[in-house]
């Protein structure tokens, strides 16, 4: 992206070098007409444009993102406006996709666009989030709240992506570790005896003869094998785009022990916060919906509650068309239904968001906990029985020889 090293002269006389980032030196102009200093001089920097960081395009970081609104949040409660705020924010932001981004903004609501319209980069996180928030804050006048509110959702979102990173690491780690020791010693370590008991001519047990017949096939047949679950894998995401009714990737990944209710829940968490959070600054129901329906990643939870904001529209308690779709929980149903009798809803959705990720975090933590006892078990069973069937022989060739 562009960047132009600035001169600048303010009223008392004193000269300023700064790099700005913009579209094109008009834009540099028209974003520094309206301060006190006066551009004097702009040089291109092309090195800058060529950095490594432009190739790999890449999304602004959470928690950077967190500490640009709270910076943003901090200025406005102070009474600096909007415009003077992302500038003095700018300035103070090290060279990278966030500045860009912020750079860009500023320009933009300089020329007249509305804030929300300005921050449609789809590098910023849950974009589309943010937006509606800006946008209510815009209509309310209290952007600061707003901002609040979102940034408050944004940390809670990033923590309960940080718990199921770090939870299922370890567990996974273990078992693509057990996998691979297993496949290391029937492929390369079981088949160098079976060569040796050939020579020996000797009567194997029934359990190696076994571990001997399952590794000559895989050594014969793990290529192929790889290959056809590759090609159906393809297949069926190919299906999959051609008609997009057909959902079996995504269905199956729900349908998975523990994981897949991990994933559910997870859902509902994040679908419950966002209406909370868009309800509250002022954004009306359906709207809020449709919004809220587009964070279900999963397109089979997706095509479930895909028609829910045009059934709001039509004149249903947001209640009533939630309990239509097989997917929602009873308890969120009845929470929503409290809530709209009583005329506090958004209170209700962020009391079903915390319910559902109090229990996410329960199932995490119990899934941790049988995972990796089960997978040591398992692990240990598996070499046992494998160097059972490879020193039973050596043992009986010992006894005959003696």
């Amino acid at each position: 992206m562009p960047y132009f090293k600035c001169t600048l002269v303010d009223e008392q006389g004193h000269f300023q070098t700064r790099e700005q980032y913009a579209e094109s030196r008009q834009e540099l102009v028209a974003s520094l007409a309206g301060l006190d200093e006066k551009l004097l001089a702009a040089r291109r920097l092309w090195l800058r444009d060529f950095s490594l960081g432009h190739l790999f395009r890449r999304k602004i970081g959470t928690t950077e993102f967190l500490l640009f609104n709270q910076e943003m949040i901090t200025l406005l409660k102070s009474g600096i406006p909007l415009i003077r705020a992302l500038e003095i924010i700018v300035q103070n932001t090290p060279f990278g996709v966030l500045r860009e981004v912020l750079a860009k903004a500023a320009g933009n609501i300089r020329n007249g666009m509305q804030v929300s319209e300005a921050f449609a980069s789809p590098q910023i996180p849950h974009v589309t989030i943010y937006r509606a928030s800006l946008t209510a804050g815009e209509r309310s006048g209290h952007l600061e709240q707003v901002l609040e509110k979102f940034n408050v959702y944004l940390g809670k979102i990033n923590n309960l992506r940080r718990k199921m990173i770090s939870g299922l690491t370890y567990p996974i780690i273990l078992l693509l570790f057990m996998v691979a020791v297993i496949l290391v010693i029937a492929i390369f370590v079981i088949p160098r005896f079976s060569s040796f008991f050939t020579d020996m001519d000797a009567q194997l047990p029934s359990i190696t003869l076994f571990f001997m017949e399952v590794t000559q096939f895989l050594r014969a047949n793990l290529l192929p094998i790889l290959g056809a679950l590759l090609l159906a894998y393809l297949t069926v995401r190919g299906i999959e785009r051609l008609n997009p009714r057909v959902v079996v990737v995504d269905q199956l990944k729900l349908r998975a022990p523990f994981l897949g209710r991990i994933a559910h829940e997870n859902a509902i968490a994040v679908f419950a916060r966002t209406l909370a959070i868009l309800i509250s600054g002022g954004i009306p129901v359906p709207e809020s919906a449709e919004i809220a329906v587009a964070t279900f990643a999963n397109r089979f939870h997706h095509q479930q509650v895909l028609d829910v904001p045009d059934k709001i529209r039509q004149g249903n308690l947001l209640s009533a068309v939630l309990e239509e779709v097989p997917m929602m929980p009873r308890i969120l149903v009845e929470m929503v239904r409290v809530g709209e009798t009583s005329g506090n809803l958004t209170a209700v959705l962020d009391e079903s968001a915390e319910y559902f990720e109090r229990s996410l975090d329960n199932r995490i933590g119990t899934l941790i906990s049988l995972i990796e006892p089960v997978i040591i078990i398992g692990l240990g069973v598996v070499i046992a029985v494998m160097l059972l069937s490879v020193y039973l022989p050596i043992f009986s060739v010992v006894k005959v020889a003696q």
